[in-house]
């Protein structure tokens, strides 16, 4: 005869069901409102790159929490599995000083420590309760579950979008030749154009350097979130890289040191500081670009730079850095850049 169940016990299913609600919430805010910035380090910069990892990460929060909650004796593991990487990772940003555990997706800005307070409630408690012996053996059929898995984890991948921007090529010099005319061909024939290759739109949405008026102007459409690799833009010219997508470039001196920075990061602001300090011994002509989001004027802690030309990325992008996270020091020497050096985290 087997022993009662304690009260704990007897709301095991429901204590299952109540962590995977928890994650499936997290998890649909990251869907609507997040950007591959809302996901560690070491899985943003991996193999799988930042825009595949981030909506890889949520297919399986996904997945997990729907099975968890149809059934909680096979779905326990599951949820146990997620909370432990939860927490691991929270422990982590804990340890670096992080004042945002980014779950949220930016929308909502909550601590690691609040939010492994959190995590870590719900995991104890459900652990408590012994899933794995008080939850009655499942009784959902394996195929039920298996489609609830696969639509968990295909429903990121139909719900996200975010049209990647790529500079449009610079227009081809059009070269007047002077020709004999020849019976067989019209007088009025079009001149050939250098051999640049045209833009494609299957490329994405592509921006221009200049609009008709000779004017550097924003994309009409702006992504959700948008990538910046500056150890790929060595080598170029700084008008070819993706930063002439979202600043006019042009404006800037360019035989100057470039500094991508974020107004709310600890380490930008240390690092400038450090700048500041050096610049009666070591004047440089700087450009600070700063990398805007939407709580600059609210959570920002930058607040001493050394003299030079500021740029302002626009907010309403996420932006995604690698492989380190701001600042990033660019060397231009005649708006080549020479080096990309990274002092961030």
């Amino acid at each position: 005869m087997n022993a009662p169940l304690s009260p704990l016990a007897k709301l095991s299913p429901w204590l299952v069901r109540a962590a995977a609600l928890w994650i499936l919430g997290v998890s649909a805010i990251k869907t609507f409102l997040g950007s591959p910035n809302d996901i560690p380090s070491f899985l943003r910069n991996s193999f799988l790159g930042p825009d595949v990892a981030f909506l890889g990460s949520i297919s399986v929060e996904f997945a997990f929490a729907l099975v968890a909650l149809v059934s909680p004796r096979v779905g326990w593991l599951l949820v146990s599995a997620l909370m432990s990487v939860f927490v691991a990772v929270l422990v982590h940003l804990i340890s670096i000083g992080a004042t945002s555990c980014g779950c949220f997706g930016g929308a909502i800005k909550l601590s690691p420590i609040a939010m492994l307070a959190i995590d870590g409630s719900l995991f104890a408690l459900m652990l408590a309760s012994r899933p794995w012996s008080s939850i009655p053996a499942a009784t959902v059929p394996k195929l039920a579950l298996a489609v609830l898995f696969a639509g968990g984890a295909a429903a990121p991948w139909l719900l996200v979008t975010n049209e990647e921007v790529v500079l449009k090529p610079p227009e081809p010099v059009v070269h007047k030749v002077d020709a004999p005319m020849d019976a067989a061909q019209p007088a009025t024939s079009e001149p050939k154009a250098a051999g640049l290759p045209k833009p494609n739109s299957a490329d994405g949405n592509l921006a221009p350097h200049r609009d008709a008026s000779g004017q550097w102007t924003l994309p009409a459409k702006l992504p959700r979130w948008a990538r910046l690799r500056p150890p790929d833009w060595v080598g170029k010219s700084v008008h070819e890289t993706d930063l002439a997508i979202w600043m006019d470039t042009r404006a800037y001196a360019e035989d100057a040191t470039w500094i991508l920075y974020l107004e709310t990061c600890t380490h930008c602001r240390d690092y400038l500081q450090k700048l500041e300090s050096e610049f009666a011994t070591d004047p440089k002509v700087y450009v600070f670009v700063r990398l805007a989001t939407p709580n600059d004027e609210a959570e920002g802690v930058v607040k001493i730079k050394p003299p030079g030309e500021t740029a302002a990325l626009p907010a309403e992008v996420s932006w995604v850095v690698g492989p380190k996270l701001p600042p990033w020091e660019l060397v231009l020497e005649g708006s080549v850049v020479k080096q990309a050096l990274e002092h961030g985290e």
